[in-house]
């Protein structure tokens, strides 16, 4: 049987490349989780697309992996700082693929603001917690940074925290293969 898995970006990226051939057949969205997924074996929402898998959340009837969610919801000032601290330090581009549109950008932009002005503080309380796991990089320090954590883990979430910061990289991918097989 296959395990069926959608795989939700930032709204501005178009693809990730993988490091391993194992995950080929990822439905990969930008910035949506489309309704074909929610019955989906895994969700799995990659930064602001966390957000994304957080904000349809209650009409996905598969596991939650959520990788380096900018939660909880900061003031505009602080996702400011936290943004313009990655941009000029951490925006890593060689394993993603950013959108060349530049209308995409401007109504990504938008996205983005609405997703990073939403309290999903209700939504991790509810969701069942036997079907939602965090992955957090440990050298995180623009959005899913120990702060988040603390606050995932005083909900009850599962927080496992690998080597890495806030880009996708190896170990990233090799945790999110190792809790799809863990489940099989």
């Amino acid at each position: 049987m296959i395990t069926k898995k959608t795989l939700v970006l930032p709204p501005w990226m178009d693809t990730i490349k993988f490091y391993t051939t194992e995950i080929h057949d990822f439905h990969v969205s930008s910035g949506i989780v489309e309704k074909s997924s929610y019955d989906d074996d895994y969700v799995i929402g990659v930064s602001l697309g966390a957000l994304a898998v957080l904000e349809q959340a209650a009409s996905i009837h598969s596991k939650i992996i959520l990788i380096n969610p900018p939660v909880p919801q900061n003031g505009l000032g602080v996702l400011a700082i936290q943004w313009t601290r990655y941009i000029t330090g951490g925006l890593f581009v060689e394993r993603q693929k950013f959108t060349p549109n530049p209308l995409k950008w401007v109504t990504s932009l938008w996205r983005a603001y609405c997703l990073l002005t939403s309290d999903f503080s209700s939504v991790l309380q509810m969701f069942p917690k036997y079907r939602l796991v965090v992955i957090r990089n440990k050298e995180d320090d623009f959005f899913c940074n120990t702060e988040a954590v603390a606050y995932l883990r005083s909900l009850g979430i599962q927080v496992v925290e690998i080597e890495g910061g806030h880009n996708w990289n190896k170990n990233t991918e090799d945790e999110m293969n190792r809790q799809i097989s863990h489940d099989s």
